[in-house]
């Protein structure tokens, strides 16, 4: 008969997720060196860190501290640590909210203090410097609203609005960033942001289509709210799946799922009451003025989502050249008569190439560059008009047009194609030539 080892388990639960605190009666090194790791898992997820870097994070760290044996489960809702010395082992749980927004300077900061962390450093002591790390980084309102409304302009010029088209876009999208702002100070839930900003950005854009000439009403309806889509749980999730961290992955993609359903449920409520027909000729400029606009673009578009997920100024160059350099390679493509699939797979893989370049000599964790570059290929636009056309296909059964259903299929796989182009574009070079290297 196998002989039992009998061990010293402790389960140390945290129900409220403001922390990992310890119960009193100090001097057990395991303990502290449990709770440390928990705090630093909650930081990171909270943050919205790839699950990767978690778990390369709190491995690293428990190296460091010396904490012997270590297994961790990564859940969307709760981490579950488990550290074990000879005949010890603690198990210990800590709860989180659902993370709302990817927050650049938490995961900078908590990667600098792990790369200055000295061997055998008292773990009670990494807790308490963790607990008062600066984790928050705030723009200035104005800044922050102004750097909303350039993103979403933007973002209607990539979708071939008409010059007053993004002057409706610019309009709506400074009114939504403003209620957003608003309604999450009064302590809203996430889903309900999501709801209130959409209805906004699209009320407003119908009024104002109504007033404003343009030749793609459409457009400056739908795009106003793009900027509530959460690219960064698509961009997550994906990388998670294609890890095997399916327990973490899948609930991203659902989250990301669930704003988009709200998302539509918005805009066809207005588009219920007004409908503002096709589309017209959008803006068009020559072909080598246009490859040099979109580029600079490009790489504005990163600078202002960099702003939006609380990035360390240092970041904001970076961000700008790969984001610049994606949309070059991805214009390009499509220019010369490329797939927009394949445009957008080479335009990510070069912004992951470059953040793989660049960052170690920034000292800043990768995935800022790859979220903030990446995230101005995520098909919002063409996903709502999916979710549209499967909209009118319900509500008008066998007598829908053809011209609907062949156009909802489009739609839909526009949409899948270029959101796996993302997520294997910016994961492969990370799989290839970061093979080898730790995420912290």
């Amino acid at each position: 008969m196998e002989k039992v080892t009998p061990v010293d388990t402790t389960d140390i639960t945290n129900t409220s997720g403001q922390g990992t605190k310890a119960p009193a009666g100090g001097g057990d090194r395991l303990r502290d060196i449990l709770n440390a790791e928990l705090e630093l898992g909650r930081l990171l997820f909270t943050a919205g860190s790839p699950g990767q870097r978690i778990l390369d994070s709190i491995a690293f760290l428990n190296e460091k501290l010396d904490g012997g044996k270590l297994k961790v489960l990564l859940g969307f809702e709760a981490l579950v640590i488990t550290v074990e010395q000879g005949t010890k082992r603690k198990v210990g749980m800590v709860d989180y909210p659902m993370p709302v927004a990817l927050n650049a300077n938490a995961i900078s900061e908590i990667s600098r203090y792990l790369h200055s962390l000295p061997d055998g450093k008292d773990p009670g002591t990494v807790l308490h410097d963790l607990e008062r790390l600066p984790l928050w980084l705030h723009y200035d309102r104005i800044l922050t609203i102004a750097a909303v409304t350039l993103f979403t302009v933007i973002f209607g010029y990539f979708n071939h609005a008409d010059a007053w088209a993004l002057l409706i876009i610019g309009i709506a999208a400074l009114l939504a960033a403003t209620v957003r702002i608003l309604v999450t100070g009064r302590g809203y839930s996430y889903y309900l942001v999501v709801l209130a900003t959409t209805l906004v950005a699209t009320l407003v854009a119908a009024i104002l289509s109504r007033v404003i000439p343009t030749n793609t009403p459409l457009i400056s309806l739908i795009i106003p709210c793009i900027f509530v889509i959460p690219g960064y749980q698509l961009i997550n999730g994906g990388w998670e799946v294609l890890r095997n961290h399916l327990h973490i992955g899948i609930p991203r993609l659902v989250v990301f799922l669930n704003v988009l359903a709200i998302m539509t449920v918005g805009v066809l409520a207005v588009l219920l009451i007004y409908n503002p027909g096709q589309d017209g000729p959008g803006l068009y400029l020559p072909l080598s003025v246009s490859l040099v606009t979109v580029t600079a673009l490009g790489g504005l578009t990163a600078a202002c989502y960099c702003v939006l997920m609380n990035a360390p100024r240092q970041a904001i160059l970076v961000c700008f050249i790969c984001g610049a350099a994606g949309r070059l390679l991805r214009n390009g493509i499509v220019m010369t008569g490329g797939d927009v699939y394949l445009g957008v797979f080479c335009g990510t893989l070069v912004i992951s190439m470059l953040a793989l370049l660049i960052c170690p000599y920034w000292k800043l964790p990768i995935a800022l560059p790859l979220v903030a570059a990446s995230v101005q290929f995520v098909p919002g636009y063409y996903i709502i008009l999916s979710l549209q056309g499967m909209a009118e296909i319900i509500s008008m059964g066998q007598s829908v047009p053809y011209t609907v259903v062949s156009s909802t299929i489009s739609n839909g796989l526009l949409s899948l194609f270029v959101a796996a182009s993302i997520v294997m574009g910016t994961l492969l070079p990370l799989l290839i030539f970061g093979k080898e290297r730790r995420w912290y």
